[in-house]
């Protein structure tokens, strides 16, 4: 990895539109604020970041996009991928930036996923 989710890896815009993704496809199972229930984790705060902190957001990418959601692993495209995961950054107090999150795995590899500053 060679950035960080704190340098601003996505655009407020993308999050905006990863929020009513997450609400049509995602809050059924992790919940409205992303709290989790049962087995489902949650997508926000310290259990979220135990479990994704050192890890990639390509790592989160390919979880998202290839098992989610649940009920219809894979429906999402590249992109909705993005937005949903735009929105989880933002959630977990990164900052948004000038450019918008990639759709793809390889340049997401490289952005690791830290503790928020």
């Amino acid at each position: 990895a060679t950035r960080s989710v704190n340098e601003g890896v996505y655009t407020a815009e993308q999050a905006k539109r990863g929020e009513a993704l997450y609400k049509e496809n995602c809050s059924a199972c992790h919940g409205d604020n992303l709290e989790g229930s049962g087995p489902m984790p949650p997508l926000a705060g310290k259990d979220f970041l135990a479990n994704w902190t050192g890890k990639t957001v390509g790592d989160l990418f390919e979880k998202t996009s290839t098992t989610m959601p649940a009920t219809a692993p894979g429906s999402l495209t590249p992109e909705q991928a993005a937005d949903v995961i735009s929105f989880l950054l933002s959630k977990d107090a990164y900052p948004s930036g000038a450019t918008a999150l990639e759709s793809k795995t390889e340049p997401l590899s490289k952005i690791k996923i830290d503790s928020p500053k």
